[in-house]
């Protein structure tokens, strides 16, 4: 069971999707037209074998269009929608012009619910530009319309041009009252732009609006607090909560994550666990964020629980946890143990290689650190420059000139500039010392950038990423 715990789970073999009909649309009734029209392409805009591509049914969607025109009939907002969300699904700008086209001749374009999918699919689609044009034209906006714009804006990577469009919609004729999900996106927005301050006046007009028990908004606040610093506060609005669903408790456990508060966040896990909602919480809060934890505290035994609950009920913990458990054990020094498992990930990163190669190292293990390098080149991965200088660093303990010279001429061969980087450089002069190749290591101290032999270890090891 340990050997496949960390294999890719196979995918559900593929369900053939019906083919469309191919007879006349000329024959169909009006009810039948409108319906034909509307029918979603699938998400994919290149769809697999067997089901009808995107690009096909959007045109045939588009010709049923055109033959109602032609018969006097005009189509509804919720055909207009239903294309428009399709062509957002699919990301496909070229067909979503073509449909807004068609929506503005009949005069729909202005409808709120087709003008607020138009807006989503211009923004999904990073035409920023056209999409706030559309929601400035809308003769009447409604609070999906100003939600679907700050969420633009939010999504886009612009936080505070979301909250300007926040502050805009409160004053907007009157103001308009915002529903659970617009407190969720602005709240993110403070979150990510760190603006405590509208933090705490939307958490007041939360409180006043009488949604602070949506599960959503919960954890919105509690996101916003922890990533504004404000962890007590974070969990004050958690402990406010009689039952605190997955959303909170996530959070939660995040908040205090980020703030480098491990330890919390593992008592809080206990917390949970011991109330009763047991094993199906801890696997829906995310073994990834839990392991998480326990590497902020270096708390193995802690991790060892939890890789023990993934191995007794078979769970699938996916690439992320897996990598975390592989840092988290080469972290508190079960190097073999980290190695073991870092084999049976499908995806191998240069990150947990570096960690791996200075774990050994840290250790006193220096075979074991040259052969996770030599495991590099047989894989075929490239190892980077943290690795190749972790590699001479074992050449060194281990009295290997030879080996050290075969890898200063690989780099070299392969047109990585070794001479000019301070930690390779560092440590091939270290390794030429110390077996008197004074020639070789006088020409290295030459070159710019080398610290001495007293900086190496230190250096390297500080620049292995956590």
């Amino acid at each position: 069971m340990a050997a496949a715990l960390f294999a890719p789970t196979p995918p559900p073999p593929a369900q053939k999707a019906p083919v469309g009909p191919s007879a006349p649309f000329q024959r169909l009734a009006p009810r039948q037209l409108r319906a034909r029209a509307a029918v979603a392409p699938p998400r994919a805009a290149r769809a697999p074998t067997g089901e009808w591509p995107f690009e096909k049914r959007m045109r045939e969607s588009l010709a049923v269009l055109d033959l109602m025109q032609a018969q006097s009939m005009e189509p509804d907002p919720a055909i207009f929608c239903t294309l428009i969300q399709s062509c957002t699904d699919a990301g496909s700008l070229e067909f979503g012009r073509i449909v807004h086209d068609r929506a503005a001749r009949c005069g729909l374009d202005g409808d709120p619910f087709v003008a607020n999918c138009l807006v989503a699919m211009y923004a999904k689609c990073g035409h920023l530009g056209p999409a706030r044009r559309l929601f400035d034209q809308m003769p009447r906006k409604n609070v999906v319309s100003w939600t679907t714009a700050i969420a633009m804006y939010l999504h886009a990577g612009f936080p505070h041009d979301a909250l300007d469009l926040y502050r805009s919609m409160r004053n907007f004729d009157g103001g308009v009252k915002p529903n659970a999900f617009t407190y969720t996106v602005a709240l993110s927005c403070c979150a990510k732009a760190g603006d405590l301050e509208t933090g705490i006046r939307i958490h007041r007009d939360v409180l006043q609006d009488g949604c602070e028990l949506d599960d959503f908004v919960i954890a919105a606040l509690i996101d916003m607090y922890s990533k504004c610093g404000r962890v007590d506060d974070a969990r004050k609005v958690f402990d406010d909560v009689n039952d605190p669903k997955i959303p909170a408790c996530t959070a939660m456990v995040e908040g205090y994550n980020g703030n480098g508060k491990g330890k919390e966040a593992i008592a809080l896990v206990r917390r949970i666990v011991r109330s009763g909602q047991g094993i199906k919480i801890v696997k829906e809060l995310g073994f990834s964020t839990l392991v998480r934890s326990c590497i902020i505290e270096t708390a193995v035994r802690q991790g060892e629980e939890i890789h023990a609950v993934i191995i007794k009920f078979g769970y699938d913990p996916g690439a992320k946890a897996a990598n975390y458990l592989v840092e988290l054990y080469e972290k508190c020094d079960k190097v073999a143990t980290a190695h073991r498992l870092f084999r049976q990930l499908a995806v191998k990163n240069n990150r947990l290689w570096a960690r791996l190669v200075f774990g050994y190292l840290r250790n006193g293990s220096y075979e074991e650190a040259l052969n996770v390098y030599m495991e590099m080149l047989v894989s075929n991965v490239e190892p980077n420059t943290i690795v190749t200088s972790g590699a001479l660093m074992a050449c060194t303990a281990l009295m290997g000139l030879e080996e050290g010279k075969q890898i200063h001429g690989r780099v070299l061969k392969i047109g990585q500039v070794v001479l000019e980087d301070s930690l390779i450089g560092s440590s091939l002069i270290e390794l030429y010392s110390k077996f008197g190749e004074h020639e070789e290591a006088s020409e290295l101290t030459k070159k710019p950038r080398i610290r001495m032999e007293g900086e190496v270890k230190e250096s390297v090891l500080q620049e292995v990423p956590l």
